[in-house]
């Protein structure tokens, strides 16, 4: 009995300590070519809107639960997704809404010396849904699963990974760079880059990714805003908010302020595993 209790203590209980690490990231860049392969196959079949939210589901969401069902608490218990605290959702809304001000100012400073190539700007002007059913298709894609897909490949399972190996700060970090690259554009590289240092940032002092997931989506959202109900002339044209330099310094400084705000009441949740800042 006794070393019957042994071995059940020492049996592993998150995914990160019982499957090797190597393991888990090619694990979560099969998911990501996955899910390109059935978006590129969609696109060749002429269902460009419908492949957004299938490949993330097929690709990425479906693989992922298998995997991480097998283990205690299952997938919210070992990608640490709780219920947010109410005041906290509400400093991570506003700061995503002012980093979507400062990662569009960078974008756009990035444009002089990598412009946007003609066939991506084409491939996103066909996306502009014409009729309610692509609307609803475009959106659900985009702006749900989409970024429920990435952020448990990237923030719940890439950046945990790291975390565990190099230490929070350096997890997001590198988290972050590694969500940028995947992306595959040059004219994305940065911007993309500094948005995925922000969601690695806020999973990393929340420890919950509730907050990522809500974020990322109010991020695509306002792209998907601006697709779908911005004529051809005004999406052109630099939006509103970065053309203001006051609504930039301002978004600065608010961003700035509620990072530090959001730091505050520590993680929410304890992670699965032993990590090198314990």
């Amino acid at each position: 009995m006794e070393n019957q209790d042994q071995s059940n203590t020492s049996t592993p209980h998150d995914v990160f300590t019982a499957v090797n690490n190597y393991f888990l990231l090619f694990f979560c860049a099969s998911c990501i070519l996955s899910s390109m392969y059935v978006q590129q196959l969609l696109l060749l079949t002429g269902h460009n809107r419908l492949g957004i939210g299938l490949s993330a589901l097929v690709g990425i969401l479906l693989p992922s639960f298998l995997l991480l069902r097998r283990f205690p608490r299952g997938l919210p218990g070992q990608l640490r997704i709780a219920r947010p605290r109410i005041h906290r959702m509400i400093l991570v809304v506003v700061a995503t809404f002012a980093a979507v001000v400062l990662i569009d100012q960078i974008y756009v400073l990035n444009q002089h010396f990598t412009p946007v190539p003609e066939d991506y700007a084409e491939a996103i002007r066909d996306l502009k849904p014409t009729n309610a059913l692509q609307f609803i298709v475009t959106f659900m894609g985009l702006c749900l699963l989409v970024p429920l897909a990435e952020e448990i490949i990237f923030r719940g399972i890439v950046q945990q990974v790291f975390t565990r190996n190099m230490g929070g700060v350096l997890g997001f970090f590198l988290a972050g760079a590694t969500f940028g690259a995947v992306h595959l554009n040059a004219h994305l590289l940065i911007s993309i880059t500094a948005f995925g240092i922000f969601l690695g940032y806020i999973y990393y002092v929340t420890g919950n990714l509730t907050y990522t997931i809500v974020a990322h989506a109010i991020f695509n959202m306002v792209a998907f805003a601006q697709l779908a109900f911005q004529s051809e002339a005004e999406t052109s044209a630099l939006p509103f908010y970065v053309a203001d330099v006051r609504i930039v310094v301002a978004s600065l400084v608010i961003f700035i302020f509620l990072l530090f705000k959001t730091k505050e009441g520590g993680p929410e949740t304890e992670p699965p595993y032993e990590s090198l800042d314990r």
